[in-house]
């Protein structure tokens, strides 16, 4: 007399969209994560190089010496 949704393979009606429900959440948490992983990864190399124009520009405006060019250089 009651039908519990059309898949009664899923357990009827409650337990069919529970699953597309779940599915969903693991579907754009993964994909999520893997765009923060990508971006993280990406951006080192980045601001290593940004990192070093600015001690040039540093040591070009004579904020720095050159010692502490070269010492922060090997830091980096």
């Amino acid at each position: 007399m009651w039908n519990c949704g059309s898949y009664p393979w899923l357990g009827g009606w409650m337990m069919g969209h529970s699953l597309w429900g779940i599915l969903l959440l693991v579907g754009l948490s993964a994909l999520i994560w893997t765009m923060l992983r990508t971006r993280r990864e990406g951006n080192s190399v980045a601001d290593r190089s940004d990192s070093l124009e600015i001690l040039k520009l540093r040591l070009a405006k004579g904020e720095i010496t050159i010692e502490e060019y070269n010492t922060l250089k090997s830091i980096l």
